[in-house]
């Protein structure tokens, strides 16, 4: 069975509400071909914003993210995606469940 490790952009684990850029947790999830997921853990951010250039919070979160194969948020900017180029990036918003069946659909 495949499997793709997602990263979701989420402020209550329900939805996809969260900007790339300015998100503080990721919801990350082992998600396989048959549409099942397994939770593995909820990822912060934990750095003060203020002390960090724009650049400096992306590629902390790009580098945070690097064993996912999926990255899910409402908005991602240029500078990210280009950060991302080895990714499949989705912008989403809405019910994470609805963001994991899309990528079954399309991807596995």
């Amino acid at each position: 069975m495949k499997k793709k490790r997602v990263a979701i952009a989420t402020s209550d684990g329900r939805l996809v509400n969260r900007h790339f850029g300015n998100s503080k947790n990721f919801l990350i999830v082992d998600l396989f071909s048959d549409g099942s997921c397994e939770l593995i853990c909820v990822r912060e951010f934990k750095d003060k914003e203020e002390d960090c250039s724009n650049e400096q919070r992306i590629e902390k979160r790009v580098d945070m993210l690097k064993d996912c194969d999926v990255i899910v948020a409402n908005r991602i900017g240029l500078c990210a995606l280009e950060k991302l180029s080895d990714k499949i990036v989705l912008e989403r918003q809405g019910f994470i469940k609805d963001a994991l069946k899309e990528i079954v659909e399309l991807f596995m």
